[in-house]
């Protein structure tokens, strides 16, 4: 078994100090060899003492850059939203390191005044801090700005290809064999018993295909919209079914402006109707309600059918649909939005959605 390395052991906090640290001793380090850079040291004292004379300035450059590294970390514990407080947070921690590290470096060389000409060595690092500070600023904003735009693009993209899957699906269900044979077949009977019942279900077909359409280049559609398709869908199935089956809607007015993505109610509609209450020998009951609490709107729809495989995720079956309006709803609203489906006592399913209640205007 391989032993963990003691650094990566460490927990956060330590392992930043100790990471501060070694930067600050590289960095006093490539300041302290300044001193050495200079001709003069080398022209006119010994090997011995410049080592002496460069350990002292070692020691007081590390004293200088560990105070500013732990006062940086210091206030980066502060967590800030603001990248410009994080910036200011930066160029203070600077100047108060800088400002601590000196002071101890006088009272290690026994100065009597700590405080005499303190003020010019203050000023020094804060035009050093203003500037770093300044590019710490320009590089987040332009990092954030650019991870901002990334994210736009990608969620654009995930939008139209959710469009393009909703349109696909809706094209699908309206060429569906199933769907489409058994309504012309229904209505070929009903042309010649029920004239009448036959015109208003080949009306409320044309109405299903005619609402259908337009809302499948849109990303949002008002929940109004989505109850006159699904009231047009399922008359069409009422017709079919010959009193198997019964609809309840129960959606106040004023909630019929909410938006919502586009097919997302048709969608738990057609499930119901396909998975739950076809199936069933004795038909059922569809319920289409909508509510409004804390400020989201809450849709729900209801059946007494035989209840769907909600583990089945394949195929045609209703895992496909309903993983497209969780994407939707994901994409669209993020996590202000969800999709919950459960057992209805005392049979069939009951599919939620809940979401912002923004409004058309």
């Amino acid at each position: 078994m391989q032993r963990a390395h003691w650094f990566g052991a460490l927990s956060p906090w330590p392992r930043r100090v100790t990471v501060g640290i070694a930067l600050a001793a590289v960095y006093a380090f490539a300041l302290s060899l300044q001193f050495l850079a200079q001709p003069f040291v080398w022209r006119n004292f010994p090997v011995e003492e410049i080592a002496v004379a460069w350990s002292f300035v070692f020691r007081d450059r590390l004293i200088v850059a560990a105070a500013i590294a732990l006062t940086i970390l210091c206030f980066s514990s502060l967590r800030r939203e603001s990248l410009g407080l994080r910036a200011v947070s930066l160029a203070a921690g600077i100047v108060i390191g800088a400002v601590i590290g000196e002071l101890i470096v006088r009272r290690l060389g026994g100065r009597a005044d700590l405080f005499d000409s303190l003020a010019p060595h203050a000023m020094r690092w804060s035009v050093i801090a203003f500037a770093i500070a300044a590019t710490f600023y320009l590089w987040r904003y332009s990092a954030d700005s650019s991870e901002r735009l990334r994210a736009e693009t990608l969620r654009r993209a995930s939008i139209e290809q959710q469009l393009t899957n909703t349109r696909l699906s809706a094209l699908k269900s309206q060429i569906e064999p199933h769907f489409l044979f058994n309504t012309l077949a229904t209505l070929r009977r009903l042309h010649h018993v029920e004239p009448e019942a036959g015109a208003r279900m080949l009306a409320n077909f044309i109405d299903y295909l005619r609402r259908i359409l337009p809302m499948l280049d849109r990303s949002e559609v008002s929940l109004g919209e989505e109850l006159e398709l699904a009231r047009a869908y399922l008359s069409v199935i009422q017709a079919r079914m010959a009193g198997r089956l019964s609809v309840i809607i129960d959606v106040p007015g004023d909630l019929r402006s909410i938006l919502l993505p586009p097919l997302a109610l048709a969608t738990l509609v057609e499930n119901a109707v396909i998975h739950g209450i076809t199936p069933s020998p004795a038909g059922g009951e569809i319920s289409i309600r909508a509510r409004e609490h804390a400020g989201q709107a809450v849709l729900t729809v209801a059946d007494t059918g035989i209840g769907l495989k909600l583990d089945g995720d394949c195929g045609s079956g209703p895992g496909i649909g309903l993983s497209n309006v969780r994407a939707r709803l994901m994409t669209l609203y993020g996590a202000t939005a969800s999709l919950r489906v459960e057992v209805n006592e005392p049979s069939g399913v009951q599919a939620t959605i809940h979401l912002p209640g923004h409004r058309k205007s």
